[in-house]
């Protein structure tokens, strides 16, 4: 008798368990924080990826192209098109992957969540030292 109570006790934990946060949807289109860019995130490949895909005003004294970037031979490309988020994949309650920041050509780990009113919440990381940004749904 303990022993069928014991099998139905142990057969009904996983019931117990917390659910697993379900994978939430980033598709969509966002301005960044400055309300410079769009940026437009859909599948790629087995992936998500975020790209420019356009520019709602210029920033003074900047110029349209991606100026900031490590790779010199980069740095005559057009902002328009460029993918800021890369290889976005759901893994434990967030989209991971990476960012890239034109405004300082830098590429960081990236942590990716829908925020409310239809935001993204994205999280860029170089080892320790992270910054968050949010990025309205566009109009």
């Amino acid at each position: 008798m303990k022993l069928r109570l014991l099998a139905a006790a142990a057969a009904l934990l996983p019931l117990l368990a917390p659910p697993a946060l379900a994978q939430r949807s980033i598709d969509g289109r966002y301005v960044d924080q400055g309300g410079y860019v769009e940026i437009t995130v859909a599948p790629c490949g087995a992936y998500r990826c975020g790209t420019i895909t356009r520019i709602i005003r210029r920033k003074p004294g900047e110029p349209d192209n991606d100026v900031h970037n490590d790779n010199r031979a980069l740095r005559s490309r057009p902002i328009l098109g460029i993918r800021v988020l890369s290889n976005l994949r759901w893994d434990d309650g967030a989209w991971r992957g990476t960012v890239y920041n034109p405004e300082d050509g830098g590429t960081y780990s990236a942590s990716v969540r829908p925020g409310s009113g239809g935001a993204l919440s994205v999280r860029g990381c170089v080892t320790i030292i992270c910054r968050t940004v949010t990025w309205p749904a566009a109009s």
